[in-house]
């Protein structure tokens, strides 16, 4: 505004000149004046439609304190050339954005890499990016806008949990077994030849009479149980705020929780406030659970009892149900010991909500879990996950900081 109120009074000046004086030198000079303006502003009105943008991640996924890499690509599709453009490269993933200035050549080209720590779980657009354009005399300046259009997902957090093993040999269908036994279900799955050490009341007599050799039954050992991880999301129960907040921490407990499980190959199933994925196993499960954790918010009033209730029917007999809450309340322990009283397997990983800053103590919800006989795994702000699900909770509730 100030070049443009600047150049306006140099224009007067010299046309009011070449009237008063009749000079025309001065004429020529405020027409040769007029006609760069012109020139300049039709520079940049043309130029920036000229101007296109990219904005491609190196990969559209990443995870908390991992690496988001991205290539910011400009380019000049005229035989202009555009000596100078300001690129602001804006995003809501927290800290990724840039500014710079550049000049480019007839149909050129310049690239940048922006690099950020991902510290915030969930969905982010890259975008929106404004380029401005400004022409060589420095009169004119046009700038044009590119919308948000590619996304990215931040995963939640995943922790190693080795030595995790929930009630292994108590939960039905519980810990798989890696070694032969002599024992075995009646799922019978197919036959084989005999092998010495073999027992004898495997042998398929009738089929090794038809085939005149030893053949003995192969069982099924031990399946293993499908896992349903249960979050509580309801915002009744959830306290503080960024990384320290019971979301977060309930969330990486929820992720940590189904890594460890799909890992051992199990089928694990995800329940909560608006979203429910049914069990399955392998890597593409696991991706599914840490989209949905990813997006995942306390937004919703729905309390944990009544969560259990409605999702209660996609608990089969033999399954187990792992919650995971910070909740200090116990109305909800009567939707849950329903769901158990049909031969499910059960145990909460329960978030020690003082130690979060919030007023009130779990030691009475701690109490009438020990009393159901449901194990619990206690988790304060600050203590490693690995070490506060290494073995249930049984000693007293401390209301310190941990």
């Amino acid at each position: 505004m100030v070049r443009t109120l600047a150049f306006a009074a140099l224009w007067v000046f010299i046309f009011g000149t070449a009237l008063s004086g009749g000079w025309s030198v001065m004429f020529k000079l405020a027409y040769l004046l007029l006609l760069l303006v012109g020139a300049a502003w039709l520079w940049t009105r043309l130029g920036v439609r000229w101007l296109a943008v990219s904005r491609e991640p190196v990969n559209q996924r990443a995870q908390v304190g991992s690496e988001l890499v991205e290539r910011l690509v400009v380019r000049n599709q005229s035989w202009l050339p555009m000596p100078w453009v300001e690129i602001r490269a804006d995003s809501d993933l927290p800290d990724h954005r840039a500014r710079v200035r550049t000049l480019l050549g007839p149909e050129g080209e310049q690239q940048w890499t922006l690099r950020t720590v991902c510290r915030e779980r969930g969905k982010y657009f890259l975008g929106p990016t404004a380029l401005t354009l400004g022409d060589p005399f420095g009169f004119c300046q046009r700038e044009r806008v590119f919308p948000a259009e590619v996304a990215v997902i931040v995963y939640p957090q995943t922790i190693d949990l080795p030595d995790f093993h929930p009630l292994e040999g108590e939960l039905p269908g519980g810990g798989r077994r890696r070694e032969r036994v002599p024992f075995s279900t009646p799922m019978a799955t197919s036959i084989r030849d005999y092998h010495p050490g073999d027992p004898y009341n495997r042998i398929h007599w009738p089929h090794s009479a038809r085939l005149g050799r030893l053949l003995v039954k192969e069982f099924e050992h031990d399946p293993a149980s499908d896992v349903w991880i249960v979050l509580d999301l309801d915002r009744n129960v959830h306290f503080g705020r960024g990384a320290d907040s019971t979301e977060e921490y309930a969330v990486t407990i929820a992720a940590s929780l189904a890594k460890h499980f799909l890992l051992d190959n199990r089928a694990v199933g995800l329940l909560t406030h608006g979203h429910l994925v049914h069990p399955d196993r392998g890597t593409r499960q696991l991706l599914k659970v840490l989209e949905v954790l990813a997006v995942a918010r306390a937004r919703d009033w729905l309390g944990l009892g009544e969560l259990l209730a409605r999702g209660s029917a996609n608990f089969a007999r033999g399954t187990t149900a792992l919650v995971v809450t910070p909740t200090v309340r116990q109305e909800w322990l009567t939707a849950y010991a329903q769901v158990l009283q049909r031969g499910v397997g059960g145990a909460v990983v329960l978030l020690e909500a003082r130690t979060f800053g919030y007023p009130h103590s779990s030691l009475e919800l701690v109490g009438a879990l020990a009393a159901a006989n449901i194990p619990t795994y206690l988790v304060k702000r600050g203590e490693p996950l690995d070490q506060a699900l290494l073995r249930p909770y049984l000693g007293e509730v401390h209301a310190g900081v941990g």
